[in-house]
């Protein structure tokens, strides 16, 4: 049973328009080539809870039992990954205190990994071809109350979604979103800012995405009696959404040039 991301996500051909776009996708296509990993958290999302009638099940149960196995490789990975990286900042050699060293070594070896792995996979490949100007970021839902006769936002509030993704301008210093793009390796998917988000905005209409937009009225419900205001109708304003994305990580120039010439000397296949 070949499960490997490459084929869980749908690695269908790309062919857009954007010459830009279809680099970035070249490079994510690389990147998944030499980190080939099960993810559990694709397999518990599109195996498992999108299949109910098989629960209890023998399919069912070998899936179970796989992303618990898997789940296991992915806990040891972070958990050596955090050690090492309290020592990453005094190491004397470049490649031992390359960032993201010891997730690559634990992937190629587990071949284990949800979104957070994919995307630093991905920024390494970017980084080994030269395109330091990405970052990993995460994903989170903004959500806005306005008031429809005067236009006004009266209620704000940001909740996080666990989920880890890419963004780059390849070789473009900007931070224009017109000129950024997003590489979503978990998903399997390279697009514009604004084309990600509709893709975001497809797949998390689920329960999980009606849960938060369900807290979020209540929430809203209880800031309108905290200004007196118990008597309000919600048909006077406009529920307004949109996805963010913020920085995952923190690091300098010369960590990306470092996972660079790391990821250029270890994995030479992850070059265009």
């Amino acid at each position: 049973m070949k499960l490997y991301y490459p084929n869980l996500n749908r690695n269908i051909s790309f062919k857009s328009r954007n010459k830009n776009i279809r680099k970035a996708d070249d490079i994510q296509r690389r990147a998944r080539q030499v980190f080939p990993v099960l993810s559990s958290s694709y397999i518990d999302e599109f195996y498992l809870s999108g299949n109910q009638k098989e629960a209890g099940t023998e399919k069912d149960l070998v899936f179970r039992k796989l992303l618990k196995k898997v789940d296991t490789k992915i806990l040891a990975i972070r958990e050596v990954a955090k050690n090492r990286n309290k020592y990453r900042s005094i190491a004397n050699n470049k490649n031992n205190g390359a960032l993201y060293v010891s997730t690559l070594q634990s992937l190629k070896l587990l071949k284990a990994g949800n979104c957070q792995e994919c995307a630093m996979a991905v920024l390494a490949a970017l980084a080994a071809n030269g395109f330091y100007n990405s970052k990993r970021v995460s994903l989170a839902l903004e959500l806005s109350y306005v008031d429809k006769k005067t236009g006004e936002c009266v209620y704000k509030n940001t909740y996080p979604i666990d989920h880890s993704f890419v963004v780059t301008s390849l070789d473009k210093n900007t931070q224009d979103e017109r000129d950024l793009i997003v590489i979503d390796s978990w998903l399997g998917f390279t697009d514009s800012v604004s084309g990600a988000k509709s893709r975001f905005k497809s797949f998390f209409t689920n329960d999980r995405y009606n849960s938060i937009l369900s807290y979020n009225k209540s929430m809203f419900k209880l800031f309108m009696r905290g200004l007196s205001r118990d008597s309000f109708n919600f048909d006077d304003y406009e529920l307004r959404k949109n996805f963010k994305f913020f920085d995952s990580d923190h690091y300098n120039a010369d960590d990306f040039k470092n996972l660079g010439l790391y990821s250029r000397e270890m994995y030479r296949e992850i070059l265009l």
